[in-house]
């Protein structure tokens, strides 16, 4: 008697999983229209009975029962599959040639009108940059010849060509905004 139900127990575990054939699901739907069942096996009991009696009740539509592992697979793929879309587009999106203009965005004001053509802004940049890097080189070639001298006096010209960079700085911008505009 123990070895039959061990034999239920099995024929239950392939019925969930969908590998029964229609002899064995016969075999376990009579079972458990049996009244001598097991006390572990009683929770099925009403699954096997709905089976056996609840589909033919049904409206004569054909039922196809997918097993679970099947619906786990599908879920899983159509997970995969989104994720694979999401990948493809972002690789897509931050991999493709973009026109960079590092000077997006820039304008200048000439008498009052805030111009953004970049064919007027761009070489105006340009002029700057190029004017605070020669200052830069300038107040860095003072700072060595005084760093070559005397350590004192080094520290008071310091002092002073820091005035004079933050100065040149201001008239810089003055000049640009004011210069040619």
């Amino acid at each position: 008697m123990e070895q039959d139900y061990k034999k239920i127990e099995e024929l239950i575990d392939r019925f969930f999983e969908g590998q029964t054939t229609n002899e064995e699901e016969r075999e376990l739907y009579d079972f458990f229209s049996s009244e001598n069942i097991p006390e572990s096996l009683l929770p099925y009991r009403p699954i096997f009975a709905y089976f056996e009696t609840g589909i033919k009740e049904e409206s004569g539509h054909p039922i196809i029962i997918q097993s679970s592992r099947n619906k786990r697979i599908r879920i899983w793929a159509s997970i995969a599959a989104s994720l694979l879309i999401l990948i493809s587009l972002g690789i897509y999106h931050f991999t493709r040639e973009k026109d960079y203009n590092p000077y997006e965005g820039s304008y200048i004001v000439r008498n009052g009108v805030k111009i953004t053509d970049p064919k007027i802004v761009n070489p105006k940049i340009e002029k700057t940059i190029e004017e605070i890097l020669r200052q830069k080189k300038e107040y860095n070639l003072l700072l060595q010849q005084l760093q070559e001298t005397n350590k004192e006096p080094y520290v008071q010209i310091a002092k002073e060509l820091k005035q004079r960079q933050l100065k040149g700085i201001e008239q810089l911008k003055d000049e640009t905004i004011q210069k040619n505009f």
